[in-house]
């Protein structure tokens, strides 16, 4: 790797030389007056582009824009358009940037939530609005596109080479989220939709509906709009999950080599009888019903009280409730010591592979855990803008923007994850029929009526919230007759300060094993509700607790045989029944309270400049554009929560320590900083009048996240390393992820709605933050510690993309000339530095090595129709699952759209998401060894859309 890296810089360098050397020596006076007066030429022709895309709307104007954005960007860019005023291509934002080369995304219960670009995900993209920082809700860096309405954006823009003048922070990207402006319409506009949206696996239907209305004066110079969105909905989940596959040669369960099979069916397991298994040591099936609120609304105002100066002054404002239900049972395939009791594997089956494919749980100890799992999600976001564009002269522009955003998820505690157990006569698992799940029958059936045992009460959750201050001052000169087109120069100061508090419940077991973690904490019980299974005894959970299945048809379009529908808790009768036992213990132990190690704030103040140089004339005969850019960053970081008092810390001959006085809990505090200089390259070569050359170079960084800056230092005195006590903790000083990155790429557009792109890219991450452990001394005692620090391999990530779309106007005769096509393709790779995992040869989790979307469309005669299919290959999910390396398998998902407009400002529309009832599924290892797979259904709205 490192000679291909070597000849990557020496291109590079190559490359920028001679783009500038050249055409510096080339230019004279005569060739200055050429480029003036083609600029003049180019400025008039995007004056009438600019009218003619304010003037037209639909699917092809959308895409004439997109293409017009990215053909005179100064970067390598791409973007969705609105295809009209409040009308996405995608209802959702994260699905919208799917379908841009490059980017796939990750799914909440079948909605698009989180993007990747090129292979990077969760903290090397920024997501900006309009241009500013936004908060977000997430406990770390990344943003849930879910949060936002589509209604409420205009464009969505992916810059994947840096300028100097965007936000530093992404690696991956830099994604800005652009709404509307008043004085960009075209007078008094009203528009307002409202639809119904079936979901198939709920048989509901649920409402949409949103309004945007905007108006300015006579002259132009005063202008207002403002826009809102209501949605509703239940989206429904099926999913079966499973840990734990193991060949024989591994082992399997607890001091074992394999499972531990009755194969004889004897009665007893005998000498040998240890076999490798498809089948997982622990299976999970669950239905999930998850309530999704959303409520968004924006607000501008434009004021232009003389030609050299527009003030604006613009908002966001989003709220995003989910009231998610998991309702799950799950069973384990071997003994643990948790629980009651050691079933017997029979009736066993082999593959050809030797592994066990089909057995039966039988005996008194047969236990099926029934669970109740709840993570709601209670979120808003909002930021408000001011700006002002101040034209002094000609030759001068001006940019003042303050911007405030705030995200918050006021979670105190309020996720469940609780656990009972039943017993039943067997459990059948069966592999052995070929379908992608296995049949597994439970007899008898869960019911409300049956015997449960209390076992596991967790109450968590972690609240969020965000705040940023974002202030930019730039100017831009633009001298008359020089090579130097333009000189963009500026200061940016951001602050954001995220505060995270976790909540948990102190004890969840406090009510397991019938009373013998109460006894054990000084508590008292009344035995009489208390049976014994097994080893153990349980308390016996009152039948009111219990509340019949509320679902059918589980996972249905699966050809295997799932368990029958099963109850789920009411959890304030079950707290209440907890509270009958113990009122004290139960708000001791189960009510959630604040986990101070969880608990911290982590405060960034990043002082930035930057300055950029756009030199403009011919190479060659040819036009090109140069972008040369430069910016400095300094960071400060400011970690609070809380720790303990380490000074306090006496540690005897042996290194333990004496004395207790130092566990108490205290605020704590620490702070570090880092500066960087990264410099960007950007050169657009025009080949023909249609035909653009464009190479992209740039150091680029990503910020460490939020975890590793924690101040929580948690001490060990008796799992020592080299005869230390070891300490982990967080490292505030700890310095961000540096990167090089380049882009090559060649772009046609030989049509008004009709391109042809292709281009290379490279990433080498210099080295990523992992944690490091060190030999130290921290408050006077000498430690092993264990904290994030900057590493000592990197790696390098290399890929093309390939796009193509073309209006079949010109192709086909009416009235089929209203198709067209898009088409795009985009393969990475990745290698790590580090042997090690080199030799793994395993791919960065999440990123896909090839992806692509495929559209087609049709607009003529008032019909618009929209048919857009998006695939991607497996992925990497976790590289150290239990028994081998978890992947999630190739997906790909038909979205199709329908509209009429009956009258010429009335429209009636179809939409529909996930037409083929496509599945999500993983495996571990093998993939015959399936350790996942969701149904999460279609959904179909039906509507009608006013304009005026």
């Amino acid at each position: 790797m490192s000679s291909l890296r070597t000849q990557v810089a020496t291109l590079a360098l190559a490359v920028s030389t001679a783009l500038w050397i050249t055409p510096v020596c080339a230019a004279d006076a005569e060739q200055t007056t050429k480029n003036t007066e083609e600029k003049a030429k180019q400025a008039e022709e995007a004056k009438e582009e600019d009218v003619e895309r304010i003037a037209v709307y639909g699917i092809r104007s959308s895409i004439k824009e997109s293409m017009f954005l990215k053909q005179n960007a100064t970067s390598v860019v791409d973007l969705v358009v609105a295809d009209d005023i409040g009308k996405f291509p995608d209802e959702n934002l994260a699905e919208a940037l799917q379908r841009i080369p490059g980017i796939t995304i990750t799914r909440n219960g079948g909605e698009g939530q989180n993007i990747l670009v090129r292979g990077l995900g969760a903290g090397y993209n920024v997501t900006t609005l309009n241009g500013r920082k936004l908060a977000s809700e997430y406990a770390g860096r990344d943003f849930n596109f879910d949060t936002i309405a589509s209604e409420l954006v205009n464009v969505l823009a992916v810059y994947k080479s840096p300028e100097a003048r965007l936000t530093e922070g992404g690696i991956g990207a830099i994604v800005d989220i652009q709404t509307r402006k008043p004085l960009d319409l075209d007078g008094f506009t009203l528009q307002a939709s409202a639809k119904g949206i079936h979901e198939s696996r709920t048989g509901d239907i649920h409402p949409h509906a949103s309004f945007i209305i905007g108006d300015q004066n006579d002259d132009g110079s005063l202008g207002a709009l403002f826009s809102a969105v209501y949605s509703k909905k239940t989206l429904r989940a099926d999913t079966y999950s499973a840990d734990g596959f193991f060949d024989e040669d591994e082992g399997w369960g607890v001091d074992s080599a394999g499972v531990p099979v009755d194969a004889n069916n004897n009665g007893t397991i005998d000498e040998g009888e240890i076999f490798a298994s498809k089948i997982p040591s622990y299976m999970y099936f669950a239905n999930a019903q998850d309530v999704r609120e959303r409520i968004g609304s924006t607000l501008a105002l434009q004021w232009r009280p003389s030609d050299d100066l527009t003030l604006s002054l613009d908002g966001l404002f989003s709220r995003y409730n989910t009231d998610g239900n998991r309702y799950q049972i799950g069973f384990v395939n071997y003994d643990e010591s948790w629980t009651p009791g050691t079933p017997l594997f029979t009736d066993a089956q082999f593959d050809d592979l030797g592994r066990v494919v089909k057995m039966k749980q039988t005996g008194d100890n047969t236990m099926v855990e029934l669970l109740n799992i709840s993570t709601p999600r209670q979120t808003d976001t909002w930021q408000l803008g001011l700006n002002a564009e101040w034209h002094p002269t000609d030759q001068w522009s001006v940019y003042a923007d303050a911007a405030y955003s705030q995200a918050e998820n006021k979670n105190k505690g309020d996720n469940r994850f609780i656990v009972a157990r039943g017993f039943v006569d067997s459990i059948g698992i069966d592999y052995s029929t070929g379908n992608t799940l296995p049949d597994v029958v439970i007899s008898p059936a869960l019911t409300s009526d049956q015997t449960y045992g209390a076992h596991y009460s967790y109450n968590s959750g972690t609240g969020v919230k965000d705040k940023v201050n974002d202030f930019k001052l730039e100017a831009i000169y633009e001298p008359e007759d020089s090579l130097v087109s333009k000189v963009h120069f500026g200061v940016n100061y951001v602050k954001q300060s995220k505060t995270q508090n976790a909540f948990g419940s102190r004890n969840p077991s406090q009510f397991s094993r019938g009373g013998f973690y109460l006894t054990r904490d000084g508590y008292d019980f009344a035995p009489g509700q208390v049976f014994t299974q097994g080893e153990f005894e349980l308390f016996r959970i009152p039948e009111n607790v219990f509340v019949p299945a509320n679902f059918d048809n589980f996972l249905d379009g699966e050809n295997s045989v799932s368990p029958d529908p099963w109850p789920s808790f009411d959890y304030d009768a079950l707290l209440a029944f907890y509270r009958s036992i113990n009122a004290e213990a139960a708000d001791a132990s189960i009510v959630a309270t604040q986990s101070k190690s969880g608990s911290y704030e982590v405060s960034e103040a990043v002082t930035s400049a930057f300055v950029q140089v756009t030199l403009e004339d011919e190479l060659w005969e040819l036009p090109y554009m140069l972008n040369l850019g430069l910016r400095a960053s300094h960071t400060q970081v400011d970690s609070s929560g809380f720790g303990y008092d380490l000074s306090k810390v006496v540690l005897d001959s042996a290194g333990n320590p004496t004395n207790n006085d130092w566990r108490a809990v205290l605020p704590v505090g620490h702070e570090g900083s880092y500066s960087n200089v990264l410099p960007s390259l950007n050169f657009r070569l025009n080949l023909q009048d249609d035909l653009l050359l464009r190479v992209s170079a740039a150091q680029t960084l990503s910020r460490p996240s939020l975890y590793a800056l924690r101040t929580w230092a948690n001490p060990d005195f008796v799992n020592r390393k080299e005869g230390l006590p070891t300490l982990s903790r967080g490292n505030p000083g700890v310095s961000a992820e540096e990167a090089y990155q380049g882009d090559v790429t060649l772009e046609w557009y030989y049509g008004d709605s009709s391109s042809l792109a292709a281009g290379v890219f490279v990433k080498d991450i210099q080295s990523f933050i992992e944690n490091d452990e060190n030999a130290m001394d921290v408050e006077g005692n000498r430690y092993m510690v264990n904290q994030p620090e900057s590493g000592e391999y990197g790696a390098l990530i290399t890929g093309y993309e390939v796009a193509w779309q073309q209006s079949l106007e010109q192709w086909l005769p009416s009235p089929l000339d209203g198709f067209g096509v898009q088409l795009n393709y985009t393969y990475v790779d990745s290698e790590y530095d580090d042997p090690a995992r080199k030799e793994q040869n395993l791919p960065f989790a999440g990123m896909s090595e090839n992806s692509y979307n495929a559209v087609l469309y049709y607009e003529k005669y008032g019909l618009q129709g929209r048919f857009a299919y998006n695939w991607r290959s497996k992925f990497l999910v976790d590289p150290e699952a239990w028994g081998g390396p978890a992947w999630i398998n190739a997906y790909g998902q038909l979205d199709a759209s329908l509209s009429y407009a009956l009258l010429e400002n009335l429209n009636v529309f179809v939409e529909a998401s996930n037409l083929g009832n496509d599945r999500y599924s993983g495996y571990i290892k093998r993939p015959d060894q399936v350790n996942y797979l969701e149904r999460f259904g279609t959904q179909i709205a039906f509507g009608v859309r006013g304009s005026f």
